[in-house]
């Protein structure tokens, strides 16, 4: 049986803080051309904003330990927000786009490699696009 009185370490506030540092990180690894590990990155800074939504929603400072996934479409669900994105057709396509990157292993492996450019600045347009960006959506 899952124990629901356990909870990550990590505090809302944490979340909230950690979303922006990724922000932060994913756009100084583009500027000095580490499109790569700017990709591996990317994916954290949904995860961390959507588990802010989670801890928010529930009225909890920190996650219970349940919510501990990677998985973006499973946390969307978490936050309440699942009805309102497949209703937002382009921001809802874009998180399956992030999540279907984020949830792949090889990131976290993968040489650096100057062709990962062109999934860097896609997940820059599907992140931060000013009408469509899924965190542009969530408030960062």
């Amino acid at each position: 049986m899952i124990d629901l009185s356990t909870f990550t370490p990590t505090t809302k506030d944490e979340f909230a803080q950690l979303a922006r540092d990724r922000k932060r990180d994913f756009d100084l690894l583009r500027s000095q051309g580490q499109w790569t590990t700017s990709v591996y990155i990317a994916g954290y800074i949904v995860e961390a904003r959507l588990k802010y939504k989670i801890c928010e929603r529930l009225d909890v400072d920190k996650l219970p330990a349940i919510f501990k996934t990677h998985d973006l479409l499973t946390l969307i669900i978490y936050t309440g927000l699942s009805k309102t994105v497949a209703g937002l057709q382009e921001i809802y396509k874009n998180l399956s786009s992030i999540n279907a990157i984020h949830h792949k292993a090889t990131w976290r492996y993968k040489i650096a490699d100057a062709q990962d450019k062109v999934h860097s600045d896609d997940l820059d347009e599907w992140l931060f696009d000013p009408q469509y960006g899924v965190m542009t959506w969530l408030g960062l």
